[in-house]
């Protein structure tokens, strides 16, 4: 898993994603009665509290108790909950200076901007960008190294914190027994703001309302880790009321606390199905530094306020289904879920929104066209001859650049006049069991030797093999958020295999994806006791090829020992478990591999056939950087699985590219 790959989340024991998800799924059950908890801590200790439904109620309670306080200058600590309200533009409006004291949000305040990474707000600027900011806002000269920078920054805050009149922060959590407010920096900021101020302001999402110190400190560890590689921040604050309103110092009055609790959508989001989980969000980033479009075109670009792949639930939470368009942004490659500490499931929510989007206000028309792709691939291994042909011909290519939006630029795979269907005949011995294959709709129509010879070897182990009926995957159905569509390949798929599945066959996939759409989304679009059946019973092919005997297995396959060879994960033949069975059997047969857990090729199937820049051009500038990698480790092939990733290194690299069964397996290739 790529999480497991930074050493401080690598250090975590299993169950400490499981503890934290309980917590957050136990909290959000019982929030109601949390809520009424925090209220009564609140006010016993001497605060108000204040519920809000809404970001103009949120702006218009805090703007009204600053007037009741006489309030000119607040310092404030980094809050996406207040970015969400934009309370500064709400604060400033009414008179009111606001100084962001985190240096990012500093930085983006004085240009004007939104923040473009929910953790690094200014990570798009270079020091020089900083330094000729700070020169032209502040008024003195600023040269672009850090020492001056944060000179400047110092000497700019320093006077703030002393003679502001409230503070406001956001929080990492509340906890409802004791109201203590949990704040987790490495800048100290948020307590240099609480130092002298006489008022303090929580501005927070009723999600981070938590029961217990205990549920908080779960959060706290692992946020850190997963959101920066620390096992601790430099500064966790669990700030009490008792703390702030009566500080150790002699002589100053109490002082006053106020909490700003926010709904903006949430209350409605936990009732939603689809769209829950992204409540557990505990804004550690992870899912953005993971994110292959997002790190192409930044936060400006893939979000609304909220960015990269968990603002697009909470874009549509909080500021509604019409600011959800950069949606269509998401590969679907589903690396950020591998990553997120809670396993939300970003990229099947990026497809709801996609779905609910194209319902209401039209799906792109290009997106219409790449969900026609099994029926231009029956056609065109119908006349793949004639086919074949017309796609060699530039014009040809423009007109289908035109009309269909397949990018002119774009290598396409040929057809084959006998698919796998009309090819497959089965058979074998099964005395070691029964398989049915499931491919898709590259390896069915266009590398049927592929299927074949997975076949050939599952017979040559003794399996008796079947290929049922079937469409394809479905995956770009899924991925463009046309669910209905979906839903029909979906069930023509699972009513083929559920009965092979009662018979005791096993379903195996030789397309990653093929797989992926069978154990996840498949569940998710039927809910049936069928699809969960057929799910239990599915594994990819070399997952279970690995859980064979491997003295029986290794007889029977090729080994090319001495070979230099880099291996490419795909994104669907990542496991939960982390093993990476392609590389373990390479590896075992004396291959020397080489490989590097970067993520996404950017192909994702139709998406980098796409002609826009939102298709095409992102997925090679996302392909090239993978195979410039792959290839400085001196490997003589990159080796995947995955047909749509082989297309895309067929494209952009030097080294041949092979299917792994084409090394272990040659003579499965052979034609009979």
């Amino acid at each position: 898993m790529l999480e497991r790959s930074i050493p401080a989340m690598a250090e975590l024991p299993p169950s400490a994603i499981k503890e934290l998800r309980d917590v957050k799924e136990r909290n959000l059950r019982e929030l109601e009665e949390n809520l009424e908890l925090l209220r009564e801590s609140v006010e016993r200790r001497g605060g108000e509290l204040y519920m809000v439904e809404n970001a103009e109620e949120a702006r218009r309670k805090i703007i009204e108790i600053c007037r009741e306080n006489n309030v000119k200058l607040v310092v404030k600590a980094k809050s996406m909950t207040s970015e969400e309200i934009e309370l500064t533009k709400a604060l400033e409006a009414d008179g009111i200076t606001v100084m962001e004291t985190d240096l990012g949000e500093r930085i983006i305040q004085l240009a004007g901007e939104k923040p473009v990474h929910i953790l690094g707000p200014a990570l798009h600027k270079t020091k020089e960008d900083i330094a000729r900011l700070f020169t032209e806002k502040l008024g003195k000269s600023v040269e672009p190294n850090a020492e001056s920078i944060l000179a400047t920054v110092r000497e700019d805050l320093r006077e703030k914190f002393l003679s502001a009149d409230m503070t406001i922060t956001g929080a990492n959590a509340i906890v409802a027994e004791n109201a203590a407010v949990v704040l987790v920096t490495n800048e100290g900021n948020d307590r240099l703001s609480l130092a002298f101020t006489p008022i303090y302001l929580v501005v927070a999402g009723v999600e981070k309302i938590v029961r217990s110190v205990a549920d908080a400190l779960k959060i706290v560890y692992v946020l850190p880790r997963s959101a920066t590689g620390q096992r601790l921040s430099s500064y966790v604050t669990f700030q009490s009321i008792e703390g702030f309103a009566y500080p150790r110092r002699g002589g100053r009055k109490r002082r006053k606390v106020y909490f700003v609790i926010i709904d903006n959508g949430r209350m409605k989001a936990r009732e939603d199905p689809e769209l829950a989980e992204a409540l557990y969000c505990i804004r550690c980033s992870a899912c953005l530094n993971t994110c292959p479009t997002y790190n192409m075109v930044g936060g400006h670009v893939f979000g609304y306020i909220y960015s990269g792949p968990m603002s697009v639930p909470w874009t549509l939470i909080t500021h509604g289904l019409d600011k959800t368009e950069f949606a269509q942004l998401c590969l679907t490659c589903g690396l950020c879920r591998e990553v997120c500490p809670l396993e939300i499931n970003l990229p099947y929510i990026a497809s709801v929104a996609k779905h609910r989007y194209g319902e209401r206000y039209g799906y792109p028309e290009i997106n219409q066209m790449m969900a026609r792709y099994e029926r231009f691939a029956s056609l065109g291994s119908a006349a793949a001859g004639i086919v074949n042909l017309a796609l060699k011909s530039s014009k040809i290519r423009e007109i289908l650049e035109n009309v269909i939006g397949v990018d002119r630029r774009r290598p396409l795979p040929s057809f084959r006049r006998k698919h796998l269907g009309k090819l497959f005949k089965e058979g074998g011995s099964g005395e070691a069991g029964k398989v049915a294959l499931f491919t898709d709709s590259l390896i069915y129509y266009s590398y049927p030797e592929i299927g074949l010879a997975a076949a050939r070897l599952l017979m040559e182990l003794g399996f008796y093999v079947v290929l049922p009926p079937q469409r394809s995957s479905g995956m770009p159905l899924i991925q463009y958020g046309f669910f209905e569509k979906a839903r029909e390949v979906a069930e023509y798929n699972i009513e083929s295999f559920y009965p092979l599945v009662e018979e005791g066959y096993i379903i195996l996939s030789v397309e990653p994806t093929a797989e992926y759409c069978l154990r996840d989304p498949y569940i998710r679009l039927l809910g049936s006791r069928e699809a969960r059946a057929v799910a239990e019973h599915s594994y990819n092919f070399f997952e279970f090829l690995m859980k064979l005997d491997w003295d029986r297995v290794s007889r029977v396959l090729e080994h090319p020992k001495g070979l230099h060879v880099f291996y490419h994960l795909p994104c669907h033949s990542r496991t939960l478990d982390g093993s990476i069975p392609v590389k373990e059997m390479l590896e075992r047969l004396g291959v020397k591999v080489s490989h590097k857990n970067l993520g996404c090729c950017g192909m994702a199937g139709t998406w980098g056939m796409k002609r826009n820049g939102h298709g095409y051009d992102l997925s090679i500038a996302i392909g090239r950087q993978l195979a410039s990698e792959y290839e400085k480790t001196g490997a003589e092939m990159i080796v995947t699985e995955s047909t749509v990733c082989a297309l895309q290194f067929k494209h952009l690299s030097r080294l041949p590219v092979k299917h792994p069964l084409e090394l272990v397996y040659p003579r499965g290739f052979a034609t009979r």
